[in-house]
This record gives C-alpha cells, structure tokens and sequence, in this order.
C-alpha cells in the first residue's frame, strides 16, 4: 500500500471515530432528559388517563417553577393541556402539588398566538413558543428577538392578552 492511502486511509478512520464519538455525547447528553420526558409523558397518561399525547414540553421560569407541559387527548376525545410540577433535579414535584389540567377548547391555540404576536410585534422573529405557568396562570411564553435584543413575554392562555412587560435579555 502506498504512503498516500495510508494517509487518505488514517484520515477517514480518524474521522470515523470523531463522528462516533460526537453521536455518543450527543446520545448521552440527552438520555436523562428523554427519560425524564418519558415519565412525564406516563404520569400524564396515568394521572388524565390520556389516550394520545401529542407533545411535551419542559418550562423552567426559576428552581420553583418547573413543568412538564403535556398535550393529549383524553378517552372521550377531548384534547388538554397537562402541567405536571417537578423539582430542579429532574423529579417529579411530592406533596400538595399535583398536576393542573386545562382544555384545550376556550384557550387560545398555539397557531393563534403566534400570528397574534407576529401581527403586534411585526419586526420580532419569534425563537421559541412554550405553554407555561407565570403568576398564577395558564400562559404561553413566547421566547422572541427583536432588534438584535432577546425577550420573553407571556400571554394568557385563555384570552391571549399580554401580561405584564417584556423581559429583555442584556447582551452578551
């Protein structure tokens, strides 16, 4: 074998075991969240008895306000929001809290919203959109940028009003 494809054949072994091992972190990295959607998604089915589930999603707004937003529909048909309350260290939530449980008829769906936000904040390209709990109540948190600032703002899930200001994120 020549010196030339043993080189060629050195570089595609090294870059082989690099891609490996990038698959590897990434898998690892992510199986402790991925359990703990799947148990999320469990209780949520147990505790609605929920038939289907369409997403799941973690909303973290501080060390005592984090939930597993669960989407699915009952036996009867009927499509809900599930929040399921945990802890900081990836638990669910033990003592009084238990889950709180919206219909989704008479909120304001998700589609909605964002073209309620991109019609009220025209120049803004929205990041992220997660159902939440902020003040006491069924929100969505839209995550969006507008003039190279960053902000969160959240809007009630029933109405869709704004509640409170923006929160800009300083520069970095």
């Amino acid at each position: 074998m020549s010196k030339r494809k043993k080189t060629i054949l050195l570089i595609v072994v090294i870059a082989l075991i690099l891609l490996l091992g990038a698959y590897l972190y990434y898998t690892l990295s992510l199986q402790g969240r991925n359990s703990e959607k799947d148990a999320a998604i469990a209780s949520a089915r147990s505790q609605q008895n929920l038939t289907e589930v369409e997403r799941a999603d973690k909303w973290v707004w501080g060390k005592d306000s984090i939930y597993w937003v669960v989407l699915g529909k009952n036996a009867a048909g009927e499509e809900m929001y599930v929040w399921l309350p945990y802890t900081a260290e990836g638990q669910p939530a033990q003592g009084g809290s238990k889950a709180h449980v919206l219909p989704l008829a008479g909120t304001i769906a998700r589609s909605d919203m964002e073209r309620r936000v991109e019609t009220e904040l025209p120049e803004a390209k929205i990041i992220r959109m997660l159902p939440g709990f902020y003040d006491n109540r069924h929100v969505w948190q839209v995550f969006y940028e507008q003039q190279d600032t960053h902000y969160y703002r959240f809007y009630s899930m029933k109405d869709g009003s704004a509640i409170g200001e923006a929160f800009d994120l300083p520069k970095w």
